[in-house]
């Protein structure tokens, strides 16, 4: 929730103007951001934004920014859930098929390793950059020596929806539209309560999720992690709780932790195929959740809105929900063709 103070303080204006009583109204959301609206009785008003980024760092815009630039395909799906994605410039090469996308906006480079020039020659008012990223963090200083404003969302080091949320406040409020957050917000919050509500009292089944499946191991997502919270949501267990982050371990330790349910996530229809081909030919063919069929294959938009911590990641929390408790969660519209299981079709 947002608080707001107001105070009245008399200061001098500069040269060539007077003396001038100012109302100056600071409004704090969460415990990160303060808005302060300045109105000076002799002239108009002017919007002062100060937040303080994921880094740490104390960001200043004069006004909210209306030429962005975007580093992470899930900052851009933020933007545009809250419905200013015309303000987009610039991109990342991933988030050049986020839904709405101006098609005139620049591939500023890929997400590791986007072009400072390039952003450099849009004469963006804010690069919005994910923290975590190395390139993206070292990078910043060089645009701030060019007047370039960065400020790094939470990003992909989201640990639950309370960090995607934040996101999005910070988004909006840099913006100047910092109502659009709190709409979005209330949307996936009634949404996850509806769902916790359909899974009460159900019986958790344990769930490995392999972000990426390799010829020898696997990347799982572990405890503080988005992804571990959207196991919670959907009615399981992570089996790679205990893990820190996202972590690359062994066939034989997932065989170990005994699963009820694999999820894999892809980018293709290929990737089902790929993956089933490497489960036949390694440890993985004894694991349980092989042998009943409950390996499920996440590609295209249902991998994107399970590895996006955007507003997306609710339609994930009810895919997975799907697949663990099909008899009480019905899939979302639009993902039957974004994913497959053993001796099932999307």
């Amino acid at each position: 929730m947002a608080t707001t103070v107001t105070t009245t303080v008399t200061q001098t204006m500069p040269p060539s103007t007077v003396t001038a009583t100012e109302t100056v109204t600071k409004t704090l959301v969460e415990n990160h951001t303060i808005v302060e609206t300045s109105t000076a009785t002799v002239t108009a008003t002017a919007t002062r934004i100060v937040l303080v980024d994921a880094l740490g760092r104390s960001i200043v815009l004069e006004k909210p920014a209306e030429r962005i630039v975007t580093l992470a395909p899930s900052i851009t799906e933020d933007v545009c859930s809250l419905g200013l994605c015309s303000r987009i410039v610039g991109l990342d090469s991933y988030s050049k098929t986020v839904e709405g996308v101006p098609s005139n906006a620049t591939v500023v480079g890929g997400y590791w390793n986007p072009s400072p020039e390039k952003i450099a020659a849009l004469h963006p008012d804010l690069v919005l950059a994910c923290s975590g990223v190395p390139y993206q963090e070292r990078m910043a200083p060089q645009l701030e020596q060019l007047g370039i404003r960065v400020f790094f969302l939470r990003c992909d080091r989201a640990r639950d929806l309370n960090d995607i949320y934040w996101d999005l406040r910070a988004v909006a409020t840099l913006l100047g539209r910092p109502e659009a957050a709190d709409k979005v917000i209330e949307g996936m919050r009634e949404r996850v309560a509806r769902l916790e509500e359909a899974l009460a009292n159900m019986t958790r089944p344990s769930v490995a999720l392999l972000v990426y499946l390799q010829k020898n191991g696997a990347w799982v997502a572990g405890g503080g992690t988005f992804q571990d919270t959207l196991v919670n949501l959907a009615g399981g267990t992570n089996v790679f709780h205990s893990l820190h982050g996202w972590q690359m371990v062994g066939y034989e330790e997932i065989l170990s932790k005994n699963p009820d349910y694999i999820v894999v996530t892809g980018m293709s229809p290929a990737d089902y195929n790929r993956t089933i081909a490497l489960f036949e030919s390694t440890p993985l063919k004894n694991a349980r959740a092989f042998r009943e069929g409950h390996v499920c294959v996440l590609y295209g938009e249902a991998a994107n809105r399970l590895n996006r911590p955007s507003p997306g990641v609710v339609d994930a929390a009810y895919l997975l929900a799907h697949l663990l408790h099909p008899d009480k969660v019905e899939a979302p519209a639009g993902l039957a063709e974004s994913y497959h299981c053993l001796g099932q079709s999307g």
